[in-house]
This record gives C-alpha cells, sequence and structure tokens, in this order.
C-alpha cells in the first residue's frame, strides 16, 4: 500500500492547516502482536491494494475510452470489496492517530481506541448505521490515478477525531465515524462540483462514453461489493 514508504497528512493538530508528506514508520506504531499483525496484513492490507487496483483500472480504461467515438464496446466488470477497504482505512486512521494524538468522538484517548473500532477492524462487528467507508463520486470529474499516491485528511468536531478524507491512488473515499449520514453540506471537504454523491454498499458505478452521433455507450461496470 505504500510503495515509496510515503503518505500525505493533513488535519492533525500538527498538521492542522496544510498537508505534510512524512515517512510512514514516522506515523505508525508496532502496537500489534505478531500474530494480529499478520492476520490484518494477510486479509486485509491484500484485499484492500487488490479494490484500489479494481478500481485504478476501470479509471484507466474510461480514461482511454473516452478519446473513441464507438458505437459499441465490449463491456468490461470490475470488483471491489468495500468491506475489506473499509476495515483497511479504520486500521490506518487508528494507526496514524497513535501519533497524531486526537481523542476520538466518545472521548476514548488515542492509545485506546474505541472498542467498536479495533472490533470492526478484526471483522468481528460489522456497521448498523452510517459510519463506515464512502467512496466520493463526483459526477463530470476526471480523476488521475497514481499507484501509491497516498494522503488523509483527518476530520474533527470539538477537538474530537470523527472521520478521515482518504485519496487512495487519487481516488477520494470519506471514512465516517458518526452515526449521522454523510452529506456534503455537513463535510468541511473542497469538493470539486456539487453533483456529489457518497457511494458505499449495493451500488454499480456504470461508465459510458459517447459516440460519434452523441449517444452514450455503456462500457463497463464497477461494482462496488458490500458482502452480507
Amino acid at each position: 500500500m505504500y510503495p515509496d514508504q510515503y503518505v500525505r497528512v493533513k488535519g492533525f493538530p500538527w498538521c492542522r492547516d496544510a498537508a505534510k508528506e512524512v515517512r510512514i514508520e514516522t506515523l505508525t506504531q508496532p502496537i500489534l502482536c505478531e500474530k494480529h499483525n499478520n492476520q490484518l496484513g494477510n486479509e486485509v492490507d491484500w484485499a484492500a491494494k487488490h479494490s484500489l487496483e479494481a478500481i485504478s483500472q476501470a479509471v484507466e480504461l474510461m480514461n482511454r475510452r473516452q478519446l473513441v467515438r464507438s458505437r459499441h464496446w465490449n463491456i468490461k466488470h470490475f470488483e471491489t470489496d468495500m468491506l475489506l477497504l473499509e476495515r483497511w482505512c479504520i486500521k490506518a486512521l487508528i494507526n496514524m492517530n497513535h501519533q497524531g494524538r486526537m481523542k476520538y468522538v466518545d472521548d476514548s484517548e488515542p492509545e485506546n481506541p474505541p472498542h467498536e473500532l479495533v472490533e470492526l477492524v478484526f471483522g468481528r462487528r460489522r456497521i448498523t448505521d452510517h459510519k463506515g467507508l464512502y467512496i466520493i463520486a463526483n459526477v463530470g470529474v476526471t480523476h488521475t490515478v497514481t499507484e501509491g499516491q497516498l494522503q488523509t485528511t483527518v476530520m474533527s468536531k470539538d477537538e474530537r477525531l470523527v472521520g478521515a478524507h482518504f485519496m487512495l491512488w487519487g481516488i477520494p473515499f470519506y471514512l465516517n465515524l458518526l452515526p449521522t449520514q454523510v452529506t456534503r453540506d455537513n463535510l468541511s471537504l473542497v469538493l470539486p462540483t456539487n453533483n456529489v454523491s457518497f457511494m458505499r454498499q449495493g451500488m454499480k458505478q456504470v461508465f459510458s462514453t459517447r459516440d460519434d452521433k452523441n449517444r452514450d455507450v455503456k462500457s463497463h461496470v464497477l461494482t462496488f461489493t458490500y458482502p452480507e
């Protein structure tokens, strides 16, 4: 997930107003035993990388195909596992906040994250409210996918950690730690358009191009799976 061992971070007390690029080892701590660290690495880390590769492939295919005025495409299908990617993002945020030193929304200290979040990371609990990971879909916006590009902007309210905006390989996600619904209006994110959707489980992104008569032509489908 960190091929060049750097990540850009913003929103913690030491990088409140401007993103800073830091080496990943300065943000992480060996807070897990070898058994549990290997468990998450083999399951969650691998799945997160696989999902990002699927998303980047779908975006790159769209960028190529939209340059061609075709009336028919061989429709391709891409799939992500949003549950495992969600678990990875929660894990990453907990780890970074161990150094970021922000209390969680329930007043838990950075070195003692909420039990619920820990259980979510290990797959022992499932989210039943509006918490969780959402992909930010911006209508009409073209994303440039860069493998290994990682940026995190943590979101706070009353000096409590309530979520994080992840740019994973150039694709925008939002991890919500509050039980309330995520909307553009209740986030202080700089989003490029007004046509923004927060997509989570049971969603499909259909990619279309235009033919020589300016008609929509279905190109490929990206499915955001969220297992029952």
